[in-house]
């Protein structure tokens, strides 16, 4: 059955997560780590009183519902016009690693904090570091200060070089119809949830900047997803929800952008799992076949 989420903060979506909480399908791990996770969730929330959060997803507590076990792991993902726009005057791609995101979860029943860097925004998208990035850095900084640095396990960027992990396909219709299709292709799927969208293009009219047409649609399949972050957890900050980022560069035709499982399992691992190829593979199907059939 598909399922359709604008925002894990719905009321619906509290009572499921204290539901889940004591339901079977759990990872093992023992309720002081899912506690601790909780708290470190909690942490983050509370320093980010000044963004708009854009969702909250429980990648756990969402698996278990469908009879999945993993670890506890926990994603904010939020918001500042302020921070994102500069960026994507610079790079719009950057979007697809936009806006900030930050996830709780346990790893070897230890709970950990986890985020994008700026040093990642950089290689990926061989960016200068200036005071577009600075400002990205400061608040994201500010969101975490609540968390003890003992607990924040830092990316290492080192792995990434320029538009590394980025699958990019060209649509065969133009801005909207490319959204709706995705859409449908997305929802067809029986695992899928749908977790809402940003629309930079808005964002920037917001506060009187043109951008070209740009939208990060955010979904996700909890099945799928719990089985490639079994042994994986930390790929829950960037995979699980998936983003998929749909651009028209002025006098072009429309981009389709995502992230590579497997090669995001090297960024954060050094290693990719069969599962990850699995999901790859299924996604650019399910993309392409979107975007690029008739219509």
């Amino acid at each position: 059955m598909r399922r359709i989420v604008k925002s894990i903060r719905h009321p619906f979506f509290i009572v499921l997560a204290a539901l889940l909480t004591s339901c079977g399908g759990q990872d093992p791990a023992s309720d002081d780590v899912y506690r601790k996770v909780d708290e470190l969730f909690d942490s983050v929330f509370t320093g980010t009183p000044r963004f708009k959060v854009i969702a909250e997803i429980d990648h756990s507590r969402l698996a278990a519902a469908e009879g999945e076990v993993m670890p506890p792991a926990r994603v904010i993902i939020f918001s500042d016009a302020a921070v994102n726009i500069p960026i994507l005057q610079l790079e719009p791609r950057a979007g697809l690693d936009l806006p900030f995101r930050v996830l709780a979860y346990a790893e070897n029943d230890t709970a950990r904090i986890t985020y994008t860097t700026t040093d990642l925004l950089q290689r990926r998208y061989g960016l200068e570091f200036g005071p577009e990035l600075q400002r990205y850095q400061d608040q994201l900084l500010k969101a975490v200060a609540p968390i003890s640095e003992d607990a924040i396990v830092g990316l290492d960027a080192s792995r990434v070089g320029e538009g590394m992990g980025i699958v990019t396909l060209n649509s065969e219709h133009d801005f909207d119809q490319t959204i709706g299709r995705l859409k449908d292709a997305i929802l067809e799927e029986s695992d899928t949830v749908w977790f809402g969208e940003i629309d930079y293009q808005r964002e920037a009219a917001d506060i009187g900047v043109d951008l070209p047409p740009l939208k990060l649609l955010l979904w996700g399949a909890p099945v799928p997803g719990a089985k490639a972050m079994r042994e994986f957890p930390r790929m829950g900050l960037d995979a699980f929800c998936q983003k998929t980022l749909v651009y028209q560069p002025p006098g072009e035709s429309v981009l389709v952008m995502f992230n590579d499982m497997p090669a995001f399992a090297k960024i954060h691992y050094g290693e990719s799992a069969l599962s990850h190829h699995v999901i790859a593979r299924r996604m650019k199907k399910t993309l392409a076949g979107a975007v690029q059939g008739d219509p």
